[in-house]
């Protein structure tokens, strides 16, 4: 009987469970076996969800899953039976990982795309919404997603929209992880527009209180829909769903739908009425607070009136001081640099007659000490300059070659007059063509270069120029500047780049100096990105790195390459006889670099042996002897000569000799012994490399050349005439011989107005005019107002010993826009006159003129003085036509912008312009067909014709 009972227990208790999973199940939809298997199987559904996809789903603040997705899933469980569980603590793109990693069974409210469909199941659509662009409402230039390209577009990571910008490659993504932060980003500008649905969004903007925001729809033909996502191995859930789905009626559907989209239509006012309330309460503080202050200030405003007056009288006296540092910078550079001038344009003069070699380096002696003094007055200006932030970097190609011997060729007469030696290396991997400020990197190295040979009384100074590292096209160098002299305390070191200061005060008295070389170098390279290290022992010396980065001249650099790619030197063989070790080092380095082999020697003895061990039996002659002249005993003259008359030596080689600084006297005696070629030392690889293919006629390579006597300036094709106005007699006999070397005319006058009257009689052939601005009667400024009366085109050059800034401005502002300063270099003297008049000449001879005078004239029955007023007013109506045209232009005002043209062109061809008309003709044509790919060229040719024309209408009527 027990037995029986127990029996009846079990076998209710099953059928109790059979049907109590399909109690639930809608028995209207029709299942099939499989459909209620996998429902009794899978009782839960894992969902991911977003929480923020406000109003299809979203969590609320108390933890709730709700939304248009939530109460279909209450809908669909009701019907199926099914039960499911949002896993919490989500964001969507976490969410979606958790889908593609099958920790998740469905996303509730997903869009399907081609993308998603390769990882998920679909069910039919249950939500058709529009996709739209977010902006600012003052952001009007984009409506459409063509706008979006080339901009950076803020979206939801992993969202339809995430996948449909990626097939825009020129559209740039920023992702967020929620539509809420994302079109926050859009309202508050730190995005410039947001792309997502309508309907999330525009909860999202009224609910957050964003007022700034405007939609933009489009693609008005295609709609987008949200769908349930299922993992790709759950085909019957797709099943389940898409069956509960058709069974929930139309009237269900609209009041899910009217009660979550109504919601979105309602502004959340709370964190408005917070802020408000939050600044009711500030304000009621502030109000207590201030009848106390009140009274307060009251006291204070007396004191505060006395305090301003005080101030602005200070503020006074500090701008009448710095007009009186301006103005005293401008007189001291003008009283200075005007005899400096005379000075080094005398000295010019004087090097190009006959003297003998001793009154050259007399010469050689009063050029350097007035360089010595313009570097103090530069360095002056140049600090004015920095402190007033109006330094800037001139970036050009430039060879480093140049730079190093330009600096040496200026510090080797410091370096001799102070007995020391001087030392220079440069590492091979160096390239030799750069972009950069040339002029700043030559005034870094040389005062310090200066510093260390004024501070160097025995022992040497060294210049070592390393590369540090490579970054593509970046190279990183280091210049070593190391001397032997006197050395610095770590105090002075400290002190070293504060300007006006020296390491004490007899070390003014001592050596001389601004006390401002250190601090406009720490100044200039901190412009170009690079830095400065001391190291220093009293006593011992001091050591300067300069690390600096450049980029190198591509184009240059390979054409200087190829010269060592090439097989010049394959079969150059070639001995040195250099006495030091670190010498001998350094040209083996630079030989190697230019693919040559060579080989060494200190001995004289051991080098005789060797070129006579040549004798092309056992061993191949050399080709090149390279020979320090302070090795061989007595002088490398007498030993080339001894090796001469050596019968045993088969074949004399190429001879080069490395002469010692500014011993210039013995490139004279050069020819006396037949030697091929002499370089001064310190070697520069460019200078050696040149010298040698200069040696066996090859062509040399654009960069710095072995030293040579300087041939005289080339004179110009043709006549010139110069109008000279300078009151300085000496500054006009300097400038007047200077040009006569190349073959132009000078007219000397000494005053603005005699400039003015002259340039009237003698228009038609002066070339140029230079024009001092300083000058009695009439100043320069004034002259040359006067003169771009007369003439628009003539060149005007300004000679002034003015270099504070402002001066260029105003020159401009006078129709002056070339400028020599004064004391010039007399070659870059000479090469400026002749490039201005070059391209003058070039100018009027490839620019035909637009107006027509003689077709003018006789469309006006020849009466001149009618010609003069229709010109006078056709200028006058079409001053401002350029800009009014391309205004109208720019924006598509096409009508107005023919009738613009419609006028031009009338009345151009009546005084003459047929080049303007025929354009305006061609203009007015496509502007009235709006052909877009026509108007641009046409109206850049209509523009400058119609500039030039004026132009020669103004001088004309002048």
């Amino acid at each position: 009987m027990r037995k029986l009972l127990a029996f009846l227990i079990v076998f209710v208790g099953t059928a109790l469970m059979i049907t109590g999973s399909c109690y639930a199940i809608d028995k209207s939809i029709t299942w099939t076996e499989d459909e209620i298997a996998f429902i009794n199987e899978h009782p839960v559904i894992r969902l991911g969800v977003d929480p923020a996809f406000v109003p299809f789903e979203f969590i609320d603040k108390d933890g709730k899953y709700k939304g248009i997705a939530a109460d279909l899933l209450q809908l669909i469980g009701e019907k199926t039976g099914l039960r499911f569980e949002v896993v919490q603590g989500l964001t969507w793109p976490e969410a979606y990982d958790m889908a593609l990693a099958g920790e998740v069974d469905a996303l509730p409210a997903i869009s399907r795309t081609d993308e998603r469909e390769l990882h998920f199941l679909f069910s039919e659509p249950y939500y058709y919404f529009k996709r739209v662009i977010v902006t600012r409402d003052t952001d009007t230039a984009i409506s459409g997603i063509e706008d979006l390209e080339g901009l950076t577009v803020a979206v939801q990571r992993n969202s339809s929209h995430h996948s449909y910008l990626l097939y825009y490659p020129k559209i740039n993504l920023s992702l967020y992880d929620s539509v809420e932060a994302a079109i926050t980003a859009v309202a508050n500008g730190t995005e410039r527009a947001f792309v997502g649905n309508l309907a999330t969004t525009n909860y999202l903007i009224r609910a957050n209180g964003l007022t700034n925001l405007r939609f933009t729809a489009f693609e008005a033909d295609r709609q987008l829909t949200l769908n349930f996502a299922v993992r790709k191995d759950w085909p019957l859930l797709v099943s389940i769903f898409n069956k509960a789905l058709n069974t929930i009626t139309e009237e269900e559907k609209i009041a899910i739908n009217n009660r979550w989209i109504d919601l979105g239509s309602e502004t959340d006012y709370g964190p408005i009425i917070r802020v408000i309330a939050i600044f009711a309460v500030l304000a009621a503080v502030v109000m207590v607070v201030s009848f106390y202050w009140i009274i307060r200030l009251r006291n204070e405003i007396k004191k505060r009136e006395l305090i301003q007056i005080d101030l602005e009288k200070a503020k006074r006296e500090a701008e009448d001081a710095n007009e009186f540092k301006s103005s005293f910078m401008a007189r001291m550079s003008h009283e200075i640099r005007t005899p400096l001038n005379a000075i080094t344009g005398m000295a010019y003069l004087l090097k190009k007659t006959n003297i003998s070699l001793t009154q050259t380096m007399y010469v050689d002696r009063i050029t350097q000490a007035s360089n010595n003094m313009l570097s103090i007055i530069n360095d002056i200006l140049d600090y004015s300059k920095i402190e007033a932030g109006k330094v800037e970097l001139e970036i050009a190609s430039f060879s480093m070659d140049q730079v190093i011997q330009d600096v040496v060729n200026i510090v080797s007469y410091k370096i001799e007059e102070q007995g020391i030696g001087f030392r220079l290396s440069k590492d091979p991997l160096v390239p030799n063509w750069f972009f950069g400020d040339q002029k700043r990197i030559e005034q870094i190295l040389l005062n310090i270069l200066n510093n260390a040979a004024k501070f160097t009384a025995s022992g040497e100074v060294s210049l070592d120029v390393r590369l540090v590292a490579r970054e593509k096209e970046k190279y990183h160098l280091s210049f070593s500047i190391k001397d032997t002299g006197i050395g610095m305390t770590e105090e002075q070191v400290k002190k070293l780049f504060v300007p006006f200061t020296q390491g004490d005060s007899s070390i003014n008295r001592r050596f001389g100096g601004s006390g401002l070389g250190l601090s406009i170098v720490k100044n200039l390279l901190d412009m170009m990105g690079g830095n400065i290290q001391v190291f220093s022992t009293p006593g011992e010396g001091s050591t300067f790195i300069i690390q600096l980065s450049l980029s190198i001249d591509k184009e240059k650099e390979e054409l200087y390459a190829k010269t060592f790619s090439a097989t010049h030197f394959k079969n150059v063989r070639t001995l040195v006889l250099e006495r030091t070790g670190a010498s001998m080092n350094l040209l083996e380095s630079y030989l190697g670099a230019f693919g040559m082999h060579c080989e060494l020697t200190s001995s004289q003895a051991s080098a005789l042996s060797m070129l006579e061990a040549a004798d092309g039996k056992f061993a191949k002659p050399f080709d090149l002897f390279i020979i320090d002249y302070d090795t061989p005993a007595g002088g490398g003259f007498e030993f080339i000569e001894s090796i001469r008359k050596n019968p045993r030596i088969a074949r004399m080689p190429k001879l080069i000799v490395l002469l010692p600084m500014m011993r210039e006297d013995l490139f004279d005696r050069l020819d006396d012994y037949e030697i091929d070629m002499g370089i001064g030392k310190p070697i520069i690889p460019s200078i050696l490399l040149n010298g040698i293919l200069d040696i066996f006629n090859l062509k040399a390579v654009s960069a710095s050349q072995p030293l040579e006597k300087k041939a005289g300036p080339a004179r110009l094709d043709g006549s010139h005439r110069v109008l000279l106005a300078e009151d300085n007699k000496t500054n006009q006999l300097i400038a007047k011989s200077i040009l006569e070397q190349v073959g132009i005319e000078s007219i000397l006058v000494g005053d603005g107005r005699a400039a003015v009257e002259l340039y009237r009689q003698h228009r038609n052939s002066i070339d140029l005019i230079l024009m001092d601005l300083h000058m009695p009667v009439m100043n320069g400024y004034e002259a040359a107002r006067e003169i771009r009366k007369i003439s628009a085109d003539v060149p005007i050059v300004a000679m002034t010993a003015d270099v504070i800034l402002g001066v260029r401005e105003k020159c401009e502002q006078s129709g002056i826009y070339h400028y020599i300063s004064k004391p010039f270099d007399p070659d870059r003297f000479i090469q400026t006159v002749r490039e201005i008049i070059q391209k003058s000449e070039e100018k009027s001879v490839r620019e035909p003129t637009v107006l027509d005078r003689s077709a003018g004239l006789k469309n006006m029955g020849g009466d001149l003085e009618v010609y003069r007023q229709v010109l006078d007013a056709y200028h006058r109506e079409n001053r401002d036509t350029p800009d009014t045209l391309c205004k109208a232009i720019e924006e598509r005002r096409y009508p107005d912008a023919v009738q613009i043209v419609h006028k031009v062109k009338s009345s151009s061809g009546s005084i003459g312009a047929r080049a303007l008309y025929e354009v305006s003709v061609e203009l007015q044509k496509a502007l009235s067909d709006s052909s877009e790919e026509e108007i641009p060229p046409l109206k850049e040719r209509f523009v400058s014709l119609l500039g030039k024309l004026l132009e020669e209408i103004g001088r004309f009527q002048n």
